[in-house]
């Protein structure tokens, strides 16, 4: 007897022998009995036990006492990126696609088109069988998957499914919504939907220099209420800032993009965040440490001139802004002091998103705070609060470095080897001779 002809016989099943496999398929009968469309995903160190329990039944014909539930989640299993490709695994998966052909239990058909999308790789040996079989019995597989495969009957192809999908996300205006809507509950669900993730973003990619394109793009990697997609989030950082290696993005755009890759993905200068921006190329890592460049001295120049009363603030601002627009200012980074901070806290809402260090000197310096610049070859040190501009030589030993997350101005004022200039008479060109 077949296992589908075991299975559509009216039989009550009994629990399997082995103690964790039984509360694993107790558990997932349960839900199956009220979700019948739920895959569900068994625990990793359960794995090869069902696998090997289906494997042991195949090989003795014995299904006597098998439940759906069992068949399921060993599916699951079998078609894992650790055991799709094993060899001595070859005749399970075999017969699985076999009986994908021969079985008419919708519960089982939904299951192996969820494993079929979970373990989707293009042009892969799995995915190829997994593919034909269910093709075959397309006319069988239930209500789950009917609206998904009516709108995307490439779904089903074992290469094309990705830009197939895609495609069509490119027209959605909302892919999340929609793709949930065609009976994708899970979107950003590895397997199948990572490949949709890269071609998305490669069709989409001709509309990345315009708001709709970005905003189409940032709202499928970060749906309402959901987390950032994590995989493939290089790759769509990489095509937002692409379109800008050659030209200007207006302000409003880089302030878009900077606020929004910000908060998805953190400060790529930071490195206990920039995980998702390791992938990034460095010439594009290079757009955007630009655009945070002006706006750290934008933040600097707001700040300090809304806590300190001068008439220095000014030409301050034509300068620095001035050098960052010339593009002679590699790196800047703030540090700002107790008072600082806590007007950067109350009245800095539009630049939330940026990072920036502490100044921590007390004293005469406690309201001090510092601008820390990288151009060309030397590190610029700039405050407030009649502090001078100090510039070092970027491989001086105890140069102050970038991104930190504290200062001391008075221990930078003291260290030898830098020159320095009160704000003074014409103190930018003296800075420029320095730099």
């Amino acid at each position: 007897m077949s296992l589908a002809r075991f299975l559509a016989k009216p039989a009550s099943f009994h629990p399997i022998a082995l103690a964790a496999i039984n509360r694993l398929a107790s558990t997932t009968d349960r839900i199956l009995a009220r979700w019948p469309d739920v895959v569900v995903e068994p625990p990793e160190r359960d794995r090869e036990r069902l696998v090997q329990e289906m494997r042991g039944r195949l090989e003795t014909g014995d299904w006597s006492d098998t439940r759906m539930s069992l068949v399921t989640t060993a599916a699951v299993a079998l078609f894992d990126q650790d055991r799709r490709d094993r060899r001595d695994l070859a005749a399970l998966r075999r017969f699985y696609c076999e009986e994908i052909e021969s079985s008419d239990r919708r519960t089982f058909l939904n299951t192996m088109v969820a494993v079929f999308i979970g373990s989707y790789e293009p042009g892969a040996a799995h995915t190829a069988a997994l593919a034909t079989a269910l093709d075959r019995s397309r006319s069988k597989i239930g209500a789950r998957w009917a609206a998904l495969l009516e709108g995307v009957p490439e779904l089903l192809d074992a290469t094309a499914a990705p830009s197939a999908l895609a495609g069509r996300m490119v027209k959605m205006a909302v892919p999340w919504d929609d793709l949930r809507q065609l009976g994708l509950r899970s979107p950003h669900a590895p397997g199948l939907m990572d490949h949709v993730h890269l071609a998305f973003i490669e069709q989409l990619a001709p509309q990345l220099d315009q708001r709709s394109g970005m905003e189409r793009l940032i709202g499928w990697l970060k749906p309402e209420g959901q987390q950032a997609r994590a995989s493939g989030a290089a790759e769509a950082i990489s095509a937002l800032l692409s379109p800008w290696q050659n030209r200007a993005a207006s302000s409003d755009d880089e302030r878009f993009l900077t606020e929004r890759l910000i908060s998805l993905y953190g400060d790529p200068r930071i490195r206990s965040e920039n995980a998702a921006w390791s992938g990034v190329p460095p010439h594009l890592r290079a757009i955007i440490d630009r655009w945070l460049t002006g706006e750290n001295i934008r933040f600097f120049l707001d700040v300090v001139s809304a806590v300190e009363e001068s008439h220095m603030w000014a030409p301050r601002e034509r300068f620095w802004l001035g050098l960052h627009n010339q593009k002679r200012i590699d790196a800047a980074w703030v540090a700002f002091s107790k008072e600082g901070v806590a007007y950067a806290r109350r009245k800095g809402a539009d630049n939330r998103f940026l990072r920036f260090g502490r100044q921590e000197a007390g004293g005469s310096r406690a309201n001090t705070s510092l601008l820390i610049l990288k151009i060309g070859s030397k590190i610029v040190v700039e405050g407030s609060h009649s502090y001078k501009v100090h510039v070092f030589r970027d491989d001086h030993p105890k140069a102050p470095k970038l991104y930190e997350s504290w200062y001391d101005c008075e221990d930078i004022r003291l260290l030898p080897g830098s020159w320095s200039v009160a704000h003074n008479g014409d103190w930018q060109s003296r800075v420029l001779e320095h730099i």
